[in-house]
């Protein structure tokens, strides 16, 4: 299952790409539903990455992501994520964000791809849309707000 969402955020894209590459640690700092993140211990697999991936404490309990791309010269970062409570038919989730010049502001990508094993991808494909839909609402609202105000969502 692929999930894109594309925004328009009123920051220049340094900025943007400043909070999702070199700080990408840090989406506690702007995502509500991550209360508390931190690098993976680790050497980044991939060059010029921030770190070999993050832990997050969240609202669906504690996740490990390793870094799977990192392009400064593209503003593109991507992670798989890996979960404790991660249900078993849940294969495999992988997010990445894009920050592209638009004008003078940005044009914000997040792509979501969960691999759901059979038969769950058809029976439960509609609702596990939904839920990721509202978190990938949520996230780049939060993103957006962030970086056009300096300050969390409230």
């Amino acid at each position: 299952m692929k999930i894109k969402k594309t925004l328009t955020v009123n920051a220049p894209p340094d900025a943007v790409w400043d909070i999702l590459g070199p700080n990408y640690v840090r989406a506690g700092d702007w995502a509500s539903s991550v209360y508390v993140s931190g690098a993976r211990p680790g050497t980044p697999k991939i060059a010029g990455a921030p770190a070999a991936g993050r832990t997050c404490e969240t609202s669906l309990g504690p996740f490990t992501e390793t870094s799977e791309a990192y392009d400064e010269a593209r503003g593109h970062v991507a992670y798989s994520a890996t979960g404790d409570k991660m249900p078993s038919f849940m294969k495999g989730l992988r997010n990445a964000w894009t920050v592209r010049p638009k004008g003078g502001v940005s044009e914000v990508e997040m792509e979501l791809n969960a691999d759901i094993a059979f038969p769950f991808n058809i029976l439960m494909a509609p609702m596990m849309k939904m839920q990721f839909g509202k978190v990938l609402r949520e996230a780049t609202e939060e993103l957006k707000h962030y970086a056009e105000t300096g300050k969390p969502h409230p």
